[in-house]
């Protein structure tokens, strides 16, 4: 009997360790279960130990052999699923990749639908800002827009002023008009012609010139004439650089001579040939052939035509020196120092009667004036003027 009994507690032992080595693997069965499905697919299980307790873990826990936890279940664990961080090189690829398919597909929607686009001009503002060209579809289907930004519109003395002014007053003076709205606005060529790097970088290309003539065309001369004279008066000054006009200080002489002279270049830059039908002015600064076809237009602002200058004898010339006709008869403009020998030079080189050589030279006294009349600037040398004609012919 003793026997029996032992044999019966052994195999008892047997299968509960038997059961536990069941259990482990179940356990980890349900693990793996859990891990693969996410928490929307999962389910609650519910256990109830007086229930499903089997008669040999109750007998088990009677002895003493085993101990059975009644508590409460924790609570599962939230399963909280993030997104892969990409790597350097990875983000960068992917990255790279995204630009140039975007890239791509603008480029083909860009090229699919230029033959029914129109290209809109949207002119500055009245501060000189960038211009923009919109094209607009004309189909029912929505596009994305593609804007081409060009650079700034010109500006007048965009380098540094220095500091050879006799009164800190006229530099003064040069800043506030310089940052008036107004001022920007009216986009004075006459200005640009001697002081303006960023005009001498646009008179390189033709279709940025023909916008910055377009926009200054577009003031209106009945506000900017005006202000352009009242800023000349105001310009000499004593308070302002009236000491410094005296004695011929260059920047503020070429300042003077560009505000007074605004009207006829104002003029003679929006003149338009008959024959390409391209301002006359890009013509003659993108002439490579004949690179001193735009030196007549500095007479405006007081520089005197050079000897070795041959402009070409066209419709274009005519015209011009035509309107400068009608300004030089006034005193107080630099064309009453310089027509008369831009005149009889073109007129022998082009034929008599090319040009009106007969110009009473500042006859007319302006309300005003005071005698305040542009000195006449320095003539420019044969030896500068084949420099300058190199330079465009090398560009």
């Amino acid at each position: 009997m003793g026997n029996l009994r032992s044999n019966i507690r052994n195999s008892r032992r047997g299968g509960l360790a038997g059961l536990g080595n069941s259990s482990t693997i179940m356990l980890s069965l349900m693990i793996v279960l859990v891990a693969m499905v996410s928490r929307t697919s999962g389910y609650a299980i519910n256990y109830t130990p007086s229930v499903d307790d089997s008669n040999l873990l109750k007998e088990l826990a009677a002895r003493g052999e085993i101990h059975v936890d009644r508590r409460a279940p924790p609570p599962r664990p939230t399963l909280v699923f993030k997104r892969r961080q990409v790597g350097e090189d990875e983000e960068s690829t992917t990255t790279a990749e995204s630009a140039a398919t975007s890239t791509a597909n603008s480029a083909a929607s860009t090229t699919e639908t230029s033959k029914s686009a129109k290209s809109t001009t949207t002119k500055s503002s009245s501060t000189g800002g960038d211009t923009s060209v919109t094209p607009t579809t004309t189909s029912g289907n929505t596009l994305p827009s593609v804007t081409v930004v060009t650079t700034s519109l010109p500006s007048a003395f965009d380098t540094s002023l220095g500091s050879n002014f006799t009164k800190s007053s006229c530099p003064q003076f040069f800043s506030n008009f310089l940052s008036n709205s107004t001022f920007q606005s009216c986009l004075p060529v006459s200005l640009f012609l001697q002081n303006s790097n960023s005009f001498i970088q646009v008179e390189k290309s033709g279709p940025l010139l023909t916008q910055t003539l377009d926009a200054a065309c577009d003031a209106p001369l009945a506000v900017c004439m005006p202000l352009l004279s009242n800023l000349a008066s105001e310009l000499i000054e004593d308070d302002n650089c009236g000491t410094d006009f005296a004695r011929q200080n260059p920047l503020v002489v070429q300042a003077y001579s560009g505000m007074m002279a605004y009207e006829p270049v104002y003029r003679a830059t929006c003149l338009k040939s008959s024959e390409t039908g391209n301002y006359c002015f890009s013509d003659a600064v993108l002439n490579r052939t004949n690179p001193f076809d735009f030196y007549p237009y500095l007479t405006a602002v007081g520089m005197t035509l050079p000897a070795v200058v041959q402009p070409t004898c066209n419709q274009c010339l005519h015209d011009t020196m035509g309107i400068f006709a009608g300004y030089a008869g006034t005193d107080n403009q630099p064309l009453a120092k310089t027509y008369t020998g831009c005149a009889n030079q073109l007129d022998s080189l082009c034929g008599a009667g090319f040009v009106a050589t007969n110009v009473k030279t500042g006859a007319v006294t302006t309300p005003g004036s005071s005698g305040a009349s542009a000195p006449q600037i320095s003539v420019m040398t044969a030896g500068l003027a084949t420099l300058i004609a190199a330079i465009w012919l090398g560009t």
